[in-house]
């Protein structure tokens, strides 16, 4: 009876965690090879969340986890924004980027390749008295000479009771959207060795 009982208790652990954090799911190209991409940026992050500051938080926490992976050079943000201004004067955040403008950040700025983002979600939800973060994340690696977009990943992350806190600062929304980085940026192909354009 007990074994029943602790068996019943696992499956609906199981399934609470399943419904409250699925894994990152994600697209590659079958070329994709990142030695080829050696200087890249990030354009900042759009917001569809109801915090209209979202995308720029998001964008600050997601560079900082770009750093951490091995692109030989990665785009002050300051340097890009005065770019992507010169580009395309002063409304320089919004999405999409066409063959063109991407190929006008190419002159400016040499990057082969950025990162674009989505905030679908940012803010806090309730369970009973307790607040608890809600983050969900869509982003895409895009060959900026080509337009093609080379790897996206998208994820959904909350806490809540019987969820388990990722990371030590997952119970702030800075926290989980770091984690939720974290686990996009994993997700990007493995390395080859020739180091090539996807055709």
């Amino acid at each position: 009876m007990h074994d029943v009982a602790g068996k019943m208790a696992c499956i609906a652990a199981l399934v609470l965690l399943g419904g409250c954090s699925g894994g990152a799911t994600r697209f590659v190209h079958p070329d994709a090879d990142l030695p080829f991409y050696e200087k890249v940026a990030v354009i900042p992050f759009q917001s569809l969340a109801q915090d209209r500051l979202a995308g720029e938080k998001v964008t600050n926490i997601f560079f900082a986890e770009v750093l951490r992976r091995k692109f030989d050079q990665v785009v002050e943000p300051g340097q890009f924004t005065a770019a992507m201004i010169r580009v395309r004067g002063g409304t320089p955040y919004t999405n999409p980027w066409s063959g063109e403008e991407l190929g006008k950040l190419v002159e400016e700025t040499g990057i082969q390749g950025v990162f674009m983002g989505t905030v679908r979600e940012y803010t806090m939800t309730q369970n009973g008295r307790d607040m608890y973060p809600m983050v969900a994340l869509e982003v895409r690696f895009v060959d900026a000479g080509t337009g093609r977009i080379v790897w996206s990943s998208s994820v959904t992350r909350r806490t809540g009771p019987g969820v388990p806190f990722f990371g030590g600062g997952a119970r702030t929304l800075d926290g989980l959207a770091a984690s939720a980085c974290r686990e996009l940026l994993a997700t990007l192909p493995e390395v080859k060795s020739h180091g090539k354009r996807p055709s």
